[in-house]
């Protein structure tokens, strides 16, 4: 019978059940020094000798009697009856209490002359001034930095005794193929152990993967008892959730108890925690977002209480671009971008969902939203999480809009100039009304190329920010099909179209009427996102047209009819035209290197690249705003 989750448990009261059901193992062991970089030390580290082991000169020049040198200056120079010549680090003979510069000493027919005095104790390190034997090097509990090794080192340390938590990895799943192999439909790439695997490393514990266990309980047990006897620390991957090849938790009961199934979090909820011989044995879900959360939230603080490291925490307060939603009874975790705009740090949303891994990738944060609440307004200050240095979030351009390949191209060539570009991705209307609220540095958009939907848009979501537009790319739009049809043909054909609001839906909402065709009368066979969405549904017979690029037309060999363009441009507000972020994306989309990336990746036209067009106060209305309303209403 399938898992309800009728019982869902929150997981601070899961975590705190682990800690008390999962002492720290205390497991000690000794690694060579160039080993240790990320190990957590179990002992303090004492010096074995002095550094430096005597006195030496800590700068090139002379050693010299102190008293010697009394008087003498520029205007009374002073010829040495004794000096040593010494070298930095050399060692300086007893008789000799300091060492002057070599710049300061004149060598005149073997004479030694200066003119200017020395202390007692000038440019010596004295024995042990930097460490004595038996000193303090670092204490127990410190994670050890590249920089570390070469102290450590110096100071006689040559095997450094670390904190030893080893965990099992074991990706399970019939369907799973190694990294590096293209997968099938139906078939996931394991890689949820390999970032697992970094991610514990970072904290200082040592992991080891398992071969992939196939959709079978009994082998699900084997690996299971191999890992409980092998490590301090068993992670499952996948078969958690309620789904008929889901046998985690079943496995675990086999062989120990299931102490939790079920925590009142996303993503995550699925989780299984158990116990085997007294360990932990946690199921984390296969939706690799969901992995990522459950290690940073459920895993890490226990390997803490372990006493491991903890990875380094920041926080930034930021004002909330969108509104963010959340069910009642459920802590989630929200992955969004910031940065800075203006005087003070705005904060966008990524899309949320457990296979959603490329809103991690794209993300420098994320918000927690408690499960007493139901999300936070747009506008409203909040704390963020960050999983960048502060120093990155400002310099990170925050754009919100529609995210089309060009955009990501552009991000690519910001990043050689210092420039950190986030695209969170909204449709052309929400861009336009997070520009009228200053909540985004630039908002992409994909408009149609007539000017007069164009005014209408800008208008009618942006009023107040008078926006300065920089053309990035156009695209012809227009009618795939494998018969060729053309624009009165839609009628009476099944058509894959865009999205309600983007650039093609507008353009095409806007032309229909000229050929007699009531926009909502069309048979929509699929609304899709994308251009190559259009093309596959024709190209799979959901549909007998469809609306897309002609570069999309092409490679799925269809026959195109021509309606138009989309151009894809960067609205700016006009208060920040002359901010250096801007003219560096001027100057790239002038050079030639970036067109090329374009025009040899995708179908664009990018013989207006680099444009800036005016902007405009003035709303139309008539035909175009009847276009328009028809197309987002």
């Amino acid at each position: 019978m399938p898992h309800r989750y009728l019982t869902l448990t929150a997981r601070a009261d899961a975590l705190s059940l682990m800690k008390q059901k999962f002492p720290p193992p205390n497991h000690i062991e000794t690694v060579l020094l160039e080993h240790s970089v990320g190990r957590v030390t179990a002992k303090p580290l004492y010096a074995c000798h002095s550094v430096p082991p005597g006195n030496v000169a800590a700068m090139d020049g002379y050693a010299v009697q102190s008293h010697e040198t009394v008087g003498a200056g520029d205007r009374r120079p002073k010829t040495l009856a004794q000096a040593h010549r010494v070298n930095t680090g050399e060692v300086v003979p007893g008789m000799y209490d300091a060492v002057i510069m070599i710049e300061d000493v004149w060598q005149e027919d073997g004479r030694i002359i200066i003119r200017k005095a020395a202390a007692p104790g000038q440019f010596i390190r004295r024995a042990g001034e930097d460490i004595r034997a038996g000193d303090l090097i670092v204490p127990r509990g410190h994670q050890i930095r590249p920089f570390d090794i070469g102290a450590l080192g110096a100071y006689g340390i040559s095997n450094v005794p670390v904190r030893a938590v080893h965990v099992g990895l074991i990706p399970t799943g019939s369907d799973l193929v190694p990294i590096g192999q293209a997968p099938l439909p139906g078939e996931t790439v394991e890689s949820n152990t390999c970032m697992a695997g970094a991610y514990l490393a970072g904290m200082g514990a040592t992991s080891r993967r398992y071969g992939s266990v196939p959709d079978d309980t009994g082998r699900i047990c084997e690996a299971i008892t191999a890992a409980v006897r092998e490590n301090d620390m068993v992670i499952i991957s996948a078969g958690t959730s309620a789904g008929t090849r889901d046998f985690t938790a079943a496995a675990i009961a086999t062989l120990g108890e299931v102490l939790v199934h079920g925590i009142a979090a996303r993503p995550g909820k699925p989780v299984v925690i158990g116990s085997v011989d007294n360990k932990p044995v946690l199921g984390l879900p296969g939706n690799p977002v969901a992995t990522q959360t459950m290690l940073r939230e459920l895993v890490a603080p226990l390997l803490e209480r372990w006493g491991l490291s903890p990875y380094q925490r920041y926080e930034r307060t930021v004002r909330l671009a969108r509104t963010v939603t959340s069910d009642l009874g459920f802590e989630e975790f929200v992955p969004v971008s910031v940065g800075r705009v203006g005087d003070r740090y705005s904060a966008a949303p990524h899309p949320r969902g457990g296979g959603v891994q490329m809103a991690a990738v794209r993300a420098n944060g994320y918000i927690r939203i408690p499960a007493s609440g139901e999300g936070f307004a747009a506008g409203c200050e909040i704390p963020v999480s960050l999983t960048v240095p502060p120093g990155y979030v400002d310099r990170t351009l925050l754009c919100i809009g529609v995210r089309d390949p060009a955009i990501t191209e552009l991000a690519d060539f910001l990043a050689e100039e210092g420039y950190l570009l986030h695209c969170c991705a909204t449709d052309t209307i929400g861009a336009l009304l997070a520009l009228q609220e200053n909540s985004c540095y630039a908002a992409p958009v994909m408009v149609p190329k007539c000017e007069p939907l164009v005014r209408e848009l800008a208008g009618r979501y942006c009023p107040d920010a008078n926006p300065l537009r920089v053309r990035i790319a156009a695209r012809e739009i227009g009618i795939a099909s494998a018969d060729g049809l053309e624009l009165s043909d839609l009628a009476s054909a099944r058509v894959a179209a865009p999205l309600r609001g983007t650039a093609p839906r507008v353009l095409l909402d806007a032309l229909l009427p000229e050929h007699g065709i009531d926009p909502y009368s069309l048979s929509i066979a699929a609304e899709v996102r994308s251009h190559d969405s259009a093309a596959a549904a024709v190209s799979g017979g959901v549909a007998d047209a469809g609306v897309c690029s002609a570069g999309a037309a092409a490679a799925a060999h269809l026959r195109f009819v021509p309606l138009g363009s989309e151009s894809y441009e960067l609205w700016f507000r006009q208060e920040v035209r002359d901010d250096s972020g801007i003219r560096e994306i001027l100057r790239i989309l002038g050079s030639p290197g970036f067109s090329s990336r374009l025009c040899d990746r995708w179908d664009y036209q990018t013989d207006r690249m680099g444009e800036m067009l005016p902007g405009f106060r003035e709303n139309l209305s008539g035909d175009a705003a009847g276009a328009m309303e028809r197309s987002i209403s």
